[in-house]
């Protein structure tokens, strides 16, 4: 199962060679264990242009989906899992 954020959730993130290795969630950092996927999404949606780099991954015995907003150089939470 899984819960979608109504808004982009704001994310902190620690990075190594560009790739996302650790999240603050929760007042607390998470290493990152494992990437499972990436990829990118460059689109128009609603007449708006979204263009993202996405992971799906492990963090501090959690699973979900964050996201690099190219547009905004800002972080976010789509998905997390339970």
């Amino acid at each position: 199962m899984s819960r979608l954020s109504a808004g982009a959730a704001a994310l902190e993130v620690r990075t190594v060679d560009e790739l996302p290795s650790a999240i603050r969630w929760g007042g607390a950092w998470h290493p990152i264990q494992h990437i499972a996927l990436s990829w990118q999404l460059d689109l128009c949606w609603w007449g708006a242009r979204v263009y993202r780099d996405y992971y799906k991954l492990l963090a501090g015995g959690m699973a979900l989906v964050i996201y690099y907003d190219l547009l905004t150089d800002a972080w976010g939470i789509q998905r997390v899992y339970d």
